[in-house]
């Protein structure tokens, strides 16, 4: 059975933006807290499948730039400074970063912004949450820092 914060989670990066809406107004304080579990999972998956540890920093910085250009309408609503802090310690370069409101908006901008890039089919999308799920439900030490931006340190890597 799908939880209801994965199911907004999924609405919101299949575009079903109603029903994501309509599924954060029932959330009680444990499904805000595995919604972002599961976002801060998912950002890591993706992250890794772009990125990798050591290279150069001109691409982040580059995606960072075009998804606050893409989903960022105020431009004031992501910092450019936590979006990269975010990428770089979903690879472990950077100490986590605090969860907070402003880090829920830049991963949710930046988990966007990858997906877009790659253009997944549904089925793909589906991998990338379950993965996200099994990454947030490591351990309790790693759900805490799942939500903080780290990487959980797994066996499934």
């Amino acid at each position: 059975m799908v939880s209801d914060p994965q199911a907004a989670l999924r609405g919101l990066l299949s575009g079903r933006l109603r029903g994501h809406e309509r599924l954060l107004g029932r959330f009680a304080e444990s499904d805000w807290r595995r919604y972002a579990d599961l976002l801060a999972g998912a950002l890591l998956v993706a992250v890794r499948r772009r990125f990798v540890a050591g290279q150069d920093r001109a691409p982040v910085i580059r995606f960072v730039a075009s998804a606050r250009e893409r989903y960022d309408a105020t431009g004031h609503d992501v910092d450019p400074v936590l979006a990269e802090a975010l990428v770089w310690a979903a690879l472990g370069e950077r100490p986590p970063v605090p969860h907070d409101a402003a880090a829920i908006v830049a991963r949710t901008v930046l988990l966007l912004g990858l997906l877009e890039d790659e253009c997944l089919t549904d089925r793909e999308l589906d991998e990338i949450l379950v993965t996200a799920a099994h990454t947030a439900d490591d351990s309790p030490q790693g759900t805490d820092r799942q939500r903080a931006g780290a990487p959980v340190q797994s066996d499934r890597q």
